[in-house]
Formats: structure tokens, C-alpha cells, sequence
């Protein structure tokens, strides 16, 4: 499917397990130039799979996380919605600093985790994104299934 533009609100966010606790999180500045995900703020990205539609959207706004500015990786199905905050450096590396209801950085001893990104498979929690070789999303693992553009 195409890409569809959402108009929400400011920047980037979130998704994926296999994270590793790491002692070197990321100070607050700018990430490199171009996005892991091969989105900006404001792209969707529709799936198909077992439960229908899920959405993907990179929300056009930051989120304030233990010292740092956080993006938001949206991923939406129907009426439910979950949304996890990373943060990429200079050098490129992506770190996962919570899932919304679930854990945050900086709240109760919790610290960022690396996303390992492994055979251009990202993982969040219950959640994997595999990525193309330019690095846009193609497919999209959740607890309810597996969903494909």
C-alpha cells in the first residue's frame, strides 16, 4: 500500500523485544540525518494481516524521556492503539525509552534499551519490524499476527 500522510502533531516513535539494557544511553541532540525506519514525521504505513488494518505512523511530535527527546512509533488497530518512544543517534544506533501505559525511562529505576537490529528485523517488546534494504517497514509482527504491506 501506499504511504499516507497523517496530520497529528509534532515528531518521531516506536516499537520493538530483544532490546539490551544499556549503560551509554543517548544524550539530548539531534539524531543523523535520515531515519532508521525510512519515515518522517507525519508518514503512515498501512499492513494487512489476521486482524485487519494496522497503521504504523510516525508521530509528528516529541516526547520529553529521561533528559531526552523522544519520537513516537504509533501502531494502530481499529480501536487499539499502542505507541512505543525511541530515540536514534549520530551514529545511528536506536534506543527504545518505553512503551505508553507499559514502562518509560527514568520512571522506576527503568533505563533505555538498545534496538538490536539484526537481519533488518527490529524488535520492541511484542513487536518486530522487518525492513527493506533502504530501510522502509515491510512487515510487521504483533501478538495477533503477522501483518504485510
Amino acid at each position: 500500500m501506499a504511504r499516507v500522510k497523517v496530520v497529528l502533531a509534532l515528531l518521531l516513535a516506536p516499537l520493538l523485544a530483544g532490546c539490551a539494557s544499556g549503560s551509554s544511553a543517548p544524550e539530548d541532540h539531534p539524531g543523523p540525518e535520515g531515519s532508521w525506519i525510512s519515515m518522517v514525521p507525519g508518514d503512515a504505513l498501512a499492513f494487512d494481516g489476521p486482524g485487519g488494518e494496522l497503521l504504523l505512523i510516525y508521530v509528528d511530535e516529541t516526547y520529553s524521556m529521561d533528559g531526552v527527546n523522544a519520537s513516537a512509533l504509533t501502531w494502530e488497530r481499529g480501536e487499539h492503539v499502542t505507541t512505543d518512544y525511541v530515540v536514534q543517534v549520530d551514529d545511528g544506533t536506536v534506543w527504545w525509552y518505553g512503551r505508553k501505559g507499559s514502562w518509560r525511562a527514568g520512571r522506576h529505576g527503568e533505563e533505555p534499551r538498545e534496538v538490536e537490529i539484526v537481519d533488518h528485523r527490529a524488535a520492541f517488546g511484542d513487536r518486530v519490524v522487518t525492513l527493506s534494504e533502504d530501510g522502509e517497514p515491510v512487515q510487521v509482527e504483533t501478538p495477533d499476527g503477522v501483518y504485510t504491506r
